[in-house]
């Protein structure tokens, strides 16, 4: 299933949370297993590896496959991608465990097969200065508000840009102008592969 949201204006919005009365500080979310880790003062990197940016002219990502690991004997051992997002007046990261990186590229690719058909029905629909975001179902919360500190994207189409969004649900939107979903699942696929030498 997939989602389409469109309004009239564009406010504090938390993707694939549309109908959110208030916006979660980042305190108040609960980490991923992996960030939990890596807070961790026992943890250490044990390896990282960049496997690529997202970069637009209003924002910046940094997509790396990490490995942590504590000073336990033997060490206890986590994988995933640290995801570092900039823009010009916020930064934010993300921590995303292997065992989830398969949904987050399947949902790139829903949004991806998806925005052509999106772009025809809704985008050209839209009133003028309005905003239509297209996402996945994986990133739909209703009425809940998110708890957990993780990632939310989709492509968006708005007046003044169209390209691709990214949320962590911290009141922060990273609008990445001119850049697909299939930007960011071919990343998180460098990522799997990256973590995973065949």
């Amino acid at each position: 299933m997939k989602f389409v949201i469109s309004t009239g204006f564009i406010s504090l919005l938390a993707l694939g949370a549309a109908q959110q009365t208030s916006v979660p500080s980042k305190s108040s979310l609960v980490p991923t297993p992996l960030e939990a880790f890596a807070a961790s003062p026992e943890t250490r990197v044990a390896s990282s590896t960049e496997v690529g940016r997202l970069e637009s002219s209003a924002a910046h990502g940094v997509v790396t496959a990490i490995m942590l690991e504590d000073s336990a004997q033997p060490p206890d051992r986590l994988r995933g991608v640290r995801v570092d997002l900039r823009a010009d007046d916020a930064k934010d990261t993300v921590y995303l465990g292997e065992e989830t990186l398969a949904t987050y590229k399947r949902a790139m690719d829903e949004i991806t097969r998806g925005t052509p058909d999106w772009r025809k029905t809704y985008a050209q629909s839209v009133a003028p200065g309005g905003t239509s975001y297209f996402g996945a179902e994986v990133f739909w919360y209703a009425d809940k508000k998110p708890r957990v500190h993780v990632l939310s994207a989709a492509q968006c189409d708005a007046g003044n840009w169209s390209g691709l969004s990214v949320n962590t649900f911290t009141g922060t939107e990273f609008r990445f102008p001119g850049r697909e979903a299939a930007d960011l699942s071919a990343l998180f696929a460098r990522a799997i592969d990256t973590l995973n030498p065949k």
